[in-house]
């Protein structure tokens, strides 16, 4: 016996006692109106007309379905009659989801979004028919696999056939994966070339501009190479002179556009990054990061080392991503602050580096800053880079060159002057005795007076060496003049250290930006927004003679010319002179070291800080120490004038203190005061001399 499922199939294939025909097939109204309200309704309005045909019963009433297809439209009915999908696939899907949709019929609708994205005809229609009838979740999906596959299917018929408003919706999308920017200017032309043609109007550049209306400025120009946009954007004439201006100045100047700067040429287009097909990106390429922290409120009271990760945007084999992560704050007690970093997973068997550089924009928590969407409870982090398409290059140098010169151009240094503590400027590494040394600039912040500084070092990168190496140089850091008639503002430093604990040395406040940015200073070039940092160094590459000296020898004098004392006076705090000259008490050397500090009181006022210290003081016993004796003095430049002396007596010079054992120190001021005797004004120098006795080394009494 026949089944009820076979019993409605055989009505449906046989129209048997069909009082409906909708051209492509017979059907019975009982059956339409207990699926579809909306059949009821129409077959309801339709009695209610006084049609012949009708009246007589013999002759099905016959019903047009022009904007369904007669495909979909079976696939319907066969559902409503039976269940039966077995004839749903890519092709029909989009209709048949319009014909569930146009009758009310919802149980058809789920079925036809389960169809695989990758299996419908046309992606670009049903994008569009998941945003007409307000399907979040199949809309997405669309356009996920639209901006996952840019590549192919902007390159199709179909794409030809969207319109405007479609265009616009995908161009503002993050995540189109195409190579760059500039693929996505071809397509744009290409789409407006085609509606042109339809239209029957010439391809002119007004035309082009026109047709693309809205969509125009949803292309991200800033972000397309400067050469390219040069011969190929700006000659087609699709884009303004003033617009033209606006891109070229924000390429120039994106500081300013980022906080809110008025230029003289305003920017209409977008310039943050997009996700691109990294791994068919050649050159220098832009891109974005961004990581959504939800509940902000909750990830802001976890524990110190709470972190979040975005998800890894792929490129050169490398896996990207931020990384946000709760610290303590450095400047206030109690404090939480968020880390902020660029993370980077290589692939095994990827390419062993790249060169990258990256800028931060943070959109934090606090709800008067504007940064923290209270509403939703989140924070947005992202970060802007550029990934360089070169390889870094090993060389070797002369290896008998011992001494040599770093400089780095700082460009656009207001805009670095703004960025937050950390932020930090490389020059090109430099190789000498075999090891890479470069400069680093540096922000830092003196919190108490709130000021940033530019913090200036020397740093030698000699990873790829064993645990042992180790280098030692003197340098000399300058920020170059801009201005004639204005010298170099220089620190030094003396007998540096480098090794794998200590890979960087030099100053950090080094100058106030507020005074680094005044052009009557001279060390900024305003026109051009740059500075320039160079470092002289001399490496020195003596060994240490071990000297027996007279073991019962236990006191000794040094002394040290300070030459050109006026220059050395304008130098910053840190900077340092070292007597070449040395004496060898206890199995130690000991030398004469005078640096310029700040007085903690007058910030203005620098002193003259000199001491007696000793290189090779023992470091593998902690329990070493030793007690010195003596008298520091500043000779007297005048017949008849007794030198000025300042007495010490058993200070302790241990593994703890094991660079300085007494300090005394002059104000410059004072000591360059012609009354004073203690300045030679026509060699300009001063000499420093230390008498001193060295007790017995011994281990030190902890009890």
């Amino acid at each position: 016996m026949p089944s009820s499922m076979d019993r409605m199939r055989h009505l449906l294939s046989t129209g048997e006692h069909s009082d409906v025909h909708f051209l492509v097939l017979p059907a019975h109204q009982f059956i339409l109106k207990i699926a579809s309200d909306v059949f009821e309704a129409m077959f309801h309005f339709d009695a209610k007309k006084e049609r012949p045909e009708n009246v007589s019963g013999n002759c099905p009433a016959e019903v047009e379905i022009p904007d369904i297809e007669p495909s979909a439209f079976k696939v319907m009915l066969s559902f409503i009659y039976t269940d039966d999908l077995s004839a749903l696939n890519g092709d029909n899907t989009m209709a048949v989801l319009y014909a569930a949709k146009k009758y009310n019929i919802p149980d058809l609708v789920l079925p036809s979004l389960q169809i695989s994205i990758s299996e419908l005809r046309n992606v670009f229609f049903a994008y569009a028919q998941a945003l007409l009838f307000e399907l979040e979740d199949f809309s997405f999906k669309c356009l996920r696999y639209i901006c996952q596959n840019a590549a192919q299917l902007f390159g199709s018929d179909d794409f030809l056939q969207i319109d405007q408003k479609m265009l616009c919706n995908l161009l503002e999308s993050d995540r189109l994966l195409l190579s760059d920017e500039f693929e996505i200017w071809n397509a744009a032309i290409r789409w407006a070339d085609e509606k042109c043609r339809q239209n029957g109007i010439e391809c002119s550049s007004g035309k082009r501009r026109s047709v693309l209306g809205p969509a125009l400025f949803k292309i991200r120009f800033p972000n397309i190479h400067e050469e390219i946009f040069a011969k190929c954007v700006v000659p087609s004439g699709v884009l303004t002179e003033k617009e033209v201006l606006g891109v070229y100045q924000f390429n120039a100047h994106p500081f300013l556009y980022l906080h809110g700067i008025p230029g003289l040429y305003s920017l209409k287009f977008p310039s943050h990054g997009r996700i691109f097909d990294w791994n068919k990106a050649k050159g220098n390429r832009r891109g974005t990061i961004a990581l959504e922290i939800e509940k902000g409120s909750e990830f802001a009271v976890e524990s110190v080392g709470s972190r979040r990760l975005s998800d890894a945007v792929e490129i050169k084999g490398l896996a990207l991503k931020i990384r946000a992560r709760i610290t303590e704050s450095d400047c206030i007690d109690d404090k939480k602050c968020l880390g902020f970093y660029l993370w980077c997973d290589a692939k095994e068997g990827g390419p062993s580096n790249r060169v990258f550089s990256a800028t931060y924009r943070i959109e934090l928590m606090e709800p008067s800053n504007g940064f923290y969407n209270r509403e939703e409870d989140k924070v947005t982090l992202a970060i802007d880079f550029t990934v360089k398409d070169e390889k870094i290059e090993k060389f070797v140098a002369d290896p008998n060159k011992s001494n040599g010169t770093l400089s780095m151009e700082i460009e656009k240094l207001s805009e670095f002057a703004r960025e937050i503590k950390g932020s930090e400027r490389k020059s090109e590494a430099f190789r000498i005795t075999g090891m890479p040394w470069k400069i680093s600039a540096e922000i830092e912040m003196e919190y108490e007076n709130n000021e940033k500084w530019l913090g200036f070092y020397l740093l030698c990168d000699a990873s790829e060496k064993d645990e042992h190496w180790s280098r030692k140089c003197s340098a000399t850091l300058r920020i170059v003049s801009q201005k004639n008639g204005t010298e170099d503002l220089i620190g030094r430093l003396n007998n540096l250290i480098f090794d794998k604990k200590s890979t960087g040395w030099g100053f950090s406040n080094f100058i106030r930006f507020a005074e680094l940015l005044d052009p009557s200073k001279g060390f900024y070039n305003r026109e051009e927004d740059k500075m320039e940092l160079a470092i002289d160094f001399i490496m020195d590459e003596t060994k240490m003679e071990k000297i027996i000296s007279d073991p019962n020898k236990s006191n000794g004098t040094l002394s040290m010319e300070i030459e050109e004392l006026s220059a050395f006076a304008r130098e910053i705090g840190g900077s340092e002179r070292i007597s070449e000259t040395a004496v060898y008490i206890k199995g130690m050397t000991w030398k004469i070291s005078a640096e310029i500090v700040m007085d903690d009181v007058k910030s203005n006022e620098k002193r003259l800080c000199f001491s007696l210290l000793s290189d090779d003081a023992p470091k593998e016993d902690e329990n070493w120490s030793c007690n010195c004796s003596g008298t520091f003095q500043i000779v007297s430049q005048k017949n008849g004038v007794s030198n000025f002396i300042s007495e010490f007596d058993d200070d302790v010079f241990d593994y703890n203190e094991n660079k300085w054992a007494y300090l005394y120190s002059i104000s410059f001021a004072e000591l360059m005061d012609p009354e004073k005797s203690f300045y030679d004004q026509s060699e300009d120098k001063v000499t420093l001399a230390i008498e001193f006795t060295v007790n017995e080394a011994k281990p030190e009494d902890k009890s």
